[in-house]
């Protein structure tokens, strides 16, 4: 049976290699996650004009998304949205969104449809700037 001297030796070993090695991958910029980006929502962008969001300079785009919020005093349209694209960009520093999709003003208030508000949201890649994808 080992000995608690043994055990402590053994186990002091173990968690000097689990901070060398998350030392090692933590100064490696390779191994760092994505970083997420979330643009300013854009007041009426949903209006069936493209809008883009690009990453921060020497990354590259690794996904692209969108949310559609109505304005101030106003509810989203029963209609769905028409999304004409929502695609990265031609030389993959950013995505586009073309989207369109209007709010109203609620139930027996006065005033006409408008297009909706618009937020794009992005993953970049974090210090790497050649990604394919794909496609």
């Amino acid at each position: 049976m080992p000995s608690r001297t043994t055990i402590a030796m053994a186990a002091a070993a173990g968690v000097a290699v689990l901070v060398a090695t998350s030392g090692s991958a933590a100064a490696d910029p390779s191994l760092l996650p994505p970083q997420a980006v979330t643009g300013p929502t854009v007041q009426g962008g949903a209006d069936g004009m493209p809008h883009e969001l690009l990453c921060p300079s020497d990354e590259s785009i690794y996904s692209g998304g969108f949310s559609i919020t109505p304005g101030e005093n106003r509810q989203l349209s029963r209609w769905p949205a028409d999304v004409l694209e929502s695609r990265p960009n031609d030389d993959a520093t950013g995505w586009i969104v073309t989207v369109r999709k209007d709010d109203c003003p609620p139930e027996g208030v006065e005033g006409g449809s408008r297009p909706a508000n618009l937020t794009i949201r992005i993953v970049c890649t974090d210090g790497q700037n050649n990604v394919s994808l794909g496609g």
